[in-house]
Formats: structure tokens, sequence, C-alpha cells
């Protein structure tokens, strides 16, 4: 949706099972220069409808995945 180079990411996404969509995203990636090298502001925006899993199994994943940024 939006990229500003060394400042901001944005992303939407759409989630489905099948032809039903069961949950929407907007997700922002923003960055920030730190003394000790870059701060991430991760804010995911979700819309959970029927049959999805929920925001909780949601915040699992992305915890996992960021996790990894700090083991690179």
């Amino acid at each position: 949706m939006d990229i500003v180079p060394n400042r901001r990411i944005v992303t939407a996404s759409t989630m489905a099972v099948g032809e039903k969509c069961i949950s929407a995203s907007l997700v922002t990636f923003e960055l920030l220069a730190s003394e000790t090298g870059t701060e991430l502001i991760f804010t995911h925006q979700g819309a959970f409808f029927e049959g999805s899993d929920g925001p909780e199994m949601r915040e699992a994943g992305w915890r996992k995945l960021l996790d990894r940024l700090t083991h690179a």
C-alpha cells in the first residue's frame, strides 16, 4: 500500500478458507533510527470474520516472526 524508504511499510491483506474470507488486515511497520540500530513499531489492525482463528492466534504468529529479527 505504501513504502517510504527507511521510514515505513504499510501492507493490506485478506485471508480466505476456500472461497470464504475469514479476515482482513492492515499492517504498518515503522522504522526508527536509534543509538543501537533501528527500532521497529509494528501495528496490526484486523477484522476477523466467522471461521477465523481470531486475534490471539494471529498475534502469536506475528510475535514468532518478529522475534526472529532479534536473533538474526
